[in-house]
Parts: C-alpha cells; sequence; structure tokens
C-alpha cells in the first residue's frame, strides 16, 4: 500500500526519493550522507510514513536526549520552518512536551530521545527506530534495541555522516550483503536536486576549508571518507598502536595479583567501572562494567560477581572526588560514600584536578595498556572514540572533549591514570574513605 504523506513546501531530491521508495517496500535503510545533505528533513519524513503506515510506537532517537529536544523538537529546517511543522497539525491528536511525544489520529505514537539511556526503551515496544547520525551513538544501544524490531517485524532507518571505522562502519559492511536493507555512501558528488546540480557545490567546500576546516574534516564531513579516522579524537595514535602492538588481546587474570577498580559515578546517567590488574610491566584492563539508573550498590555487586570469576584478591578502589555528593530519588538521598560504607567497599578518593591534566595523565599511561578483548571492546571503542567537541560556525575544535557515549567509560579511565601516576610512580598522601571511619 502507498501512503501520500501531506506535507507542504518540501521537495524530495532523486537520492531521497531512493530512500522513500525503500522504507514504503518495508525495507530498512542504513544511509550514510555527507553534511548539509538534510538526513534529519528526510527521517521526520520518513518518521511520518511510518506512523502513518501503521499504528504503533515510532522512535526517533539521538545520541542525546537534549540533541532530539535541540534538532528536532525546537530545531528548525535551513528553510527557518519548524521541523515538526513537516507533520500536518490535522494529523496531530495532543503533543506531549516533556515527553517529546505527538500521537497522531490514527493512534501512533512518534517519540523523541536519545539512546544514551537506552535501557529505558526496552519497554516501548517500537515498530520503527530511527538513528540520527549512528556513528555518535552508543554502539550498546542497536544491540538491545534492534531485537525488538525484528519481534515485531518492524525497521530501522539509519542515517549518519563517518566518524572512522567504527560501529557505523562494521554495520555497513554487514547490511551491504542483506537484501532487507537498503545501503547508500552518498557523497557530496552523488547527491543533486532534481535539475541535476549538486547540493553542496565545490564554492561551498571551499568556503568551508577557508572558514578553517581542515582537508581530513572535508573529506570526512562531505566525502563520506571512513578512512580519514575520527577526526578530532584525543587517542587515535595511542589506540592505533595499541592495535599494531597486539596489546587489544584476550588476556585472563593472574591469580596472585590484586584487582584494582576505577570508577565514574551517574545518578540518571552513566555509571562506568574499569577492573584491572597492574603487573609491574603492563596495565591489563580485564572488564568494563557500564549501566545506568541503578545505584551504587548494583554496581558494586556487579563487580565482586566478576571478582569471584577471576578468583582474584581486591586491591584499591578508585573513586571521583565528587563521592560524598547526593542523588536524589535513586539513592533515597544517601550518598555514595555511605552506600559504599554499607556494602563494606573502601575507597581512595581522586583529587579534582583539570580535564586537560587528566587527558594528558591517560596519553602518558596508554603505551603501557593491554585491554582483554572482547570483554572489553566497548572501553576500546570508548577510548578511540573520546573526542573534542566541534564549533560548526567557526570551523573548529574547542578545547574540551564531547560529551557523548563514551564520556563516562573514559572519565572513569581518567581516574584510573590519575590515580595509577600517584601510586606506582610518585606515591603522595591520599585520601581513604572506609566502613570504619
Amino acid at each position: 500500500m502507498y501512503v501520500q504523506i501531506p506535507t507542504r513546501d518540501i521537495q524530495l531530491y532523486p537520492y531521497q526519493k531512493e530512500i522513500f521508495q525503500a522504507v514504503n517496500e518495508g525495507k530498512n535503510a542504513l544511509i550514510v550522507l555527507h553534511r548539509r545533505a538534510g538526513k534529519d528533513v528526510t527521517c521526520v519524513q520518513l518518521w511520518l510514513l511510518r506512523a502513518l503506515q501503521r499504528v504503533g510506537t515510532h522512535i526517533y532517537l539521538f545520541p542525546l536526549v537534549r540533541q532530539a529536544r535541540e534538532v528536532i523538537w525546537n530545531g528548525m529546517m535551513f528553510s527557518g520552518k519548524a521541523f515538526l511543522s513537516i507533520i500536518p497539525p490535522e494529523l496531530i491528536v495532543k503533543k506531549n512536551e516533556a515527553r517529546m511525544e505527538i500521537t497522531l489520529i490514527n493512534g501512533s505514537r512518534m517519540v523523541l530521545g536519545g539512546s544514551n539511556l537506552f535501557d529505558a526503551w526496552m519497554g516501548s515496544n517500537p515498530c520503527t527506530i530511527i538513528y540520527s547520525e549512528f556513528a555518535l551513538h552508543n554502539p550498546q544501544a542497536r544491540q538491545y534495541l534492534n531485537p525488538i524490531l525484528v519481534q515485531n517485524k518492524g525497521i530501522e532507518i539509519i542515517q549518519s555522516t563517518p566518524r572512522g571505522l567504527n560501529h557505523l562502519y562494521e554495520l555497513l559492511q554487514v547490511a551491504q550483503d542483506n537484501p532487507k536493507y537498503l545501503t547508500k555512501v552518498l557523497s557530496v558528488d552523488q547527491t543533486v536536486n532534481n535539475e541535476g546540480e549538486r547540493i553542496i557545490t565545490e564554492e561551498m567546500i571551499d568556503g568551508a576549508r577557508k572558514m578553517g576546516m581542515s582537508d581530513e574534516k572535508i573529506r570526512q564531513e562531505f566525502y563520506c571518507d571512513f578512512e580519514v579516522g575520527n577526526v578530532g579524537s584525543y587517542f587515535t595514535m595511542q589506540m592505533t598502536d595499541m592495535k599494531n602492538e597486539g596489546r587489544l588481546i584476550a588476556m585472563s587474570a593472574h591469580p596472585n595479583l590484586p584487582i584494582h577498580t576505577a570508577w565514574d559515578l551517574g545518578g540518571t546517567d552513566s555509571t562506568a567501572c574499569w577492573m584491572f590488574q597492574v603487573d609491574g610491566q603492563h596495565i591489563n584492563l580485564l572488564q568494563v562494567i557500564v549501566g545506568n539508573n541503578e545505584g551504587l550498590k548494583y554496581y558494586l555487586d556487579e563487580a565482586e560477581k566478576i571478582r569471584a570469576t577471576y578468583n582474584c584478591p581486591w586491591g584499591q578502589h578508585f573513586m571521583p572526588h565528587d563521592l560524598k555528593q547526593k542523588h536524589q530519588g535513586w539513592e533515597q538521598a544517601e550518598s555514595r560514600l555511605m552506600a559504599a560504607r554499607k556494602a563494606g567497599w573502601f575507597f581512595t578518593v581522586t583529587p579534582k584536578v583539570s580535564i586537560e591534566d587528566g587527558i594528558e595523565a591517560m596519553r602518558f599511561i596508554l603505551p603501557k595498556v593491554k585491554i582483554n578483548m572482547p570483554d572489553c571492546d566497548l572501553g576500546a571503542r570508548a577510548l578511540r572514540e573520546y573526542q573534542r567537541e566541534y564549533d560548526e560556525a567557526n570551523a573548529c575544535y574547542r578545547q574540551k572533549p564531547l560529551h557523548n557515549w563514551a564520556s563516562h567509560i573514559v572519565d572513569a579511565f581518567r581516574y584510573l591514570a590519575l590515580n595509577h601516576k600517584r601510586l606506582y610512580q610518585s606515591p603522595q598522601p591520599m585520601t581513604t574513605y572506609s566502613y570504619d571511619e
């Protein structure tokens, strides 16, 4: 059945029509598109198409919840019109501002959100999931949510610009051979308007270059070059060396060495923990624990289960400087310190230092790091994809990290790096909190 979408003043280009045709026929779509190709304009229309085709829940995900609100819920297209104006008012029964949810006259729910809290979507039972800028999403999100789509005989629509040879690239290699997927990699040379003219001209690209955009960034953003690497990432060289030197390898814990932990604590955001050993030559990262919406006691119990499987003694436990802070609701306003005390854990508190000093500490120890694969695959990905925030207006990277799915995993590693230097190279007095204090 063909569904005519009653949108106004929007003209589809040939490459967009091909995507529409595939989705209309029930295919999944994985589209790698260059910057300013109208990815979200296309996806909002596909979102509406799916909601009209099939009554159910249709989810549109950004890497972070706030991005969904800024880009789509409150955002505007190049024309200056609101993205949500694509959805004709006569089709809308109600809008929920807080939940960023639209209910249509046929009963379908169109919901915006972020994949950073992907487990919150587990009970939503979607029949469509759209990922905006998939290369920047938490790679765990699709692993958890795709089985729901399969069970519901739903579809996924994935769009993104490349960010190196990461999970987007890996999924593209698999999907290209799957007849249930339309896959496209469209650089500025392949996207033309209805008159056959490129929508992004060489003059526009030259303008971006004159504004300060590097040739590498241009290759990535406009020519969809996966080989460029993750431009703006902090540890590209160190992670490349780790791979070339065979330090991404399956390992077993040394039974006579203690297992240490380094933590970054979240409340409604993610919590991350690295479990590691130091053998005098290397820092062996054995396991990474990541989750959200759970109290500290949950993660302490998870760490204890893993330690028991290794049958090694505990060593030091390193926490951030805000260990004593309280989190309303999720731990009944009890500080993380008190929760840990009750569980019998002893902590070393990391002093507060600048992000820049923490990044330098990580660079210093990375040549000594070995990572247990595949148990720490997510952690290795996080270290590869930890990157600077990009300033679109000035075509340059800011001197601060982008807050994305990798942030908490890398923050935990930062506490590891700061404490490793203090403990094993230049020991200094440390603040330790214990159950008996």
